[in-house]
């Protein structure tokens, strides 16, 4: 199946414009569970229904518009087209920063930038003038209705567009720190041991798996043969001897080894 771009524009550098597509770096493998009516077994439909009329409505008869009192203003596909945003066709890029900078809380959805027809020379260069500078760039991106703040970097050959969330809709959580409490030397240094031992040299996404979808599964299949489900695993209680608890782990973990 051909790989289907989300947005196609230009990736604006300088006074440089490269023409690039953009496509989805993701995609979701969760297992999709419907609505049923629990006395007949019919599936739920959702049907769109005005509230004014009690008229169920296809796409064709909704318009998108924005309250005012008691009417509103309708907006169509061709407003939301024509807003006076250079990011609507144009990849803005504002700046360049170290990456290191980037909250982690900010970053969003990932997704790949591929050139357009002409454009393979200026994005190698783009690509390769970050990856010596070891710099990520910050841009501007509208598309689904949004202005979209990215970070645009170098992975693995190709351009990768990260989307940010603004600052403002990152959670403060210094209500969330825990209360300090005094640790010990030992305690400490179990801990750091037992850190290092866990530690492996290289990273390998491969070896994990979704095992909540692999269960669901699992329990799916067993309801319809009939068979006897599986049991709960209960959550770990609270140790009260954190330095013994990390002595055992410690063991565990070198007899594993």
């Amino acid at each position: 199946m051909a790989r289907r771009s989300i947005w196609k524009g230009a990736i604006s550098f300088g006074m440089v414009a490269i023409p690039a597509k953009l496509y989805s770096a993701t995609e979701d493998q969760k297992i999709s569970l419907h609505q049923y009516h629990k006395e007949c077994g019919t599936r739920i439909s959702m049907p769109k229904l005005c509230r004014q009329c009690g008229k169920e409505l296809q796409t064709v008869d909704i318009v998108k518009g924005y309250e005012v009192g008691d009417s509103y203003v309708p907006l169509t596909e061709e407003d939301f087209q024509n807003l006076p945003l250079k990011s609507l066709k144009t990849i803005e890029v504002v700046e360049f920063i170290n990456p290191d900078q980037v909250d982690v809380r900010a970053y969003d959805s990932s997704y790949f930038l591929a050139a357009d027809t002409g454009g393979d020379k200026a994005y190698s260069l783009f690509l390769l003038a970050m990856a010596e500078a070891n710099l990520v760039a910050v841009a501007k991106l509208g598309y689904r209705e949004r202005e979209h703040l990215a970070v645009v970097r170098p992975y693995q050959g190709v351009m990768m567009l990260q989307t940010l969330r603004y600052a403002d809709e990152l959670r403060p959580f210094d209500d969330l720190k825990p209360v300090e409490r005094p640790i010990s030397n030992k305690e400490m240094e179990l801990a750091v041991s037992l850190v290092k031992a866990m530690a492996t040299p290289q990273f390998d996404p491969g070896k994990y798996h979704d095992e909540y979808r692999q269960a669901l599964e699992k329990l799916i299949e067993a309801k319809i043969a009939g068979e006897a489900l599986p049991v709960v695993q209960e959550a770990p209680a609270a140790v009260s001897d954190v330095a013994d608890a990390l002595l055992t782990s410690l063991k565990l973990v070198e007899a594993k080894r």
